[in-house]
């Protein structure tokens, strides 16, 4: 099993540690696998100067015959079975014998960033040896997806998992019946921001991003370097975001 991690505004580690990006709103492929099915949906935060963050993660497929499960933030989210609000406060609950939902303060962060704040995770135990744990914040959500490869590929922000981290990209969007959620976000294109841009634009801005996410200016021109992503929100995001890169 590998694991792929999904924090901020949101940056993705893959499950083949390849480190890419999804700044744009709407909801997306996390993995699309013939047997399981795992969607974001991402939404601009008052925090992030008009970039996405994870606002919500819907799961389902045939491995959960036809169940579906949706975690959302604290403030303005819900957790969902079938469409039902359930877990109000922390316990456990059975879907219909096929999968385990669990809400505790338990479990490690995606981010050490937000290590000194109340944790409120959700723990789903899924088929197919599949795990997840979503940390639930105040307008956004962290995940962390624990699984095998499935048997005839998968595709989505998590990666193709085939080993090869160079074929892992971002802005897989679902459309139409695919869509776990009960009803869908327009897809807004990210804004049109690249480092260059702070660079002509901040310097000072950008030899702080340096110095806050200890980088280099090869990182910033690798849009793959697990740095990229921090340098990013110093410049264009909010400092929320900013931190918990550092922090990775």
């Amino acid at each position: 099993p590998s694991t792929c991690r999904i924090w901020g505004d949101p940056h993705f580690e893959t499950f083949d540690h390849a480190f890419v990006n999804n700044f744009a709103e709407g909801e997306f492929w996390i993995v699309r696998s013939k047997m399981v099915y795992i969607q974001g949906r991402y939404l601009a935060t008052p925090y992030t100067n008009g970039l996405s963050a994870t606002h919500a993660i819907a799961v389902g497929g045939p491995f959960l015959l036809g169940h579906t499960i949706v975690v959302g933030p604290m403030d303005n989210g819900q957790i969902l079975v079938d469409g039902q609000p359930v877990l109000a406060g922390f316990g456990s609950m059975d879907v219909a014998g096929v999968a385990t939902v669990r809400y505790d303060d338990q479990g490690a962060l995606v981010d050490a960033a937000q290590a000194h704040l109340q944790k409120n995770i959700v723990h789903l135990d899924l088929p197919l040896n599949t795990e997840i744990q979503v940390m639930r914040w105040a307008n956004h959500i962290n995940v962390r997806i624990t699984m095998t490869p499935r048997v005839g590929g998968q595709s989505g922000d998590c990666g193709t998992f085939d080993g090869n981290p160079d074929d892992d990209t971002t802005g897989n969007a679902v459309y139409g019946s695919e869509c776990l959620f009960h009803h869908m976000t327009p897809v807004r294109p990210s804004p049109e921001h690249d480092i260059e841009e702070c660079i002509r634009n901040d310097a000072t801005k950008y030899h702080m991003a340096l110095r806050t996410c200890r980088a280099t200016d090869e990182d910033a021109k690798n849009k793959h370097s697990a740095k990229y992503g921090c340098i990013f929100d110093v410049c264009f995001a909010g400092p929320q975001y900013a931190a918990q890169d550092a922090a990775m």
